[in-house]
C-alpha cells in the first residue's frame, strides 16, 4: 500500500463512494485483485464469497470512475486528443 494510505482491510466497502479520500488507485487494484484470487481460489464461504464480491464490485466501480476522470483531465490538457487516438496515429 501507499505511504500514509488508509488501511482498505480495514474499511467495509459496499458501493463505490465509500472509498475514503487519500486511496492510491494502484491501492485500489490491488486489493481488487486479491477479491478475485480469494474467490477464484474457492477456498472462502459463501458469506465471505458474497462480502468479496460486493467489495469487488464497488473497488471497481470505483477505479472506473477514477480512469474515466483521469482520462477526461488528460483530454482537456490535450485540446480532445485522446492518448489513444495519438498512438493510433503514430503507426
Amino acid at each position: 500500500m501507499g505511504k500514509d494510505a488508509p488501511d482498505l482491510e480495514a474499511i467495509e466497502i459496499t458501493e463505490a463512494g465509500d472509498i475514503p479520500e487519500g486511496v492510491a488507485f494502484e491501492d485500489a487494484m490491488a486489493e481488487l485483485e486479491e477479491c478475485v484470487d480469494r474467490l477464484e481460489s474457492g477456498d472462502v464461504g459463501l458469506d465471505e464469497a458474497l462480502r468479496l464480491f460486493r467489495r469487488g464490485a464497488a473497488l471497481q466501480a470505483w477505479c472506473e470512475a477514477r480512469l474515466e476522470a483521469i482520462r477526461a483531465q488528460v483530454e482537456e490538457l490535450t485540446g480532445g486528443e485522446s492518448a489513444e487516438g495519438d498512438a493510433r496515429g503514430s503507426d
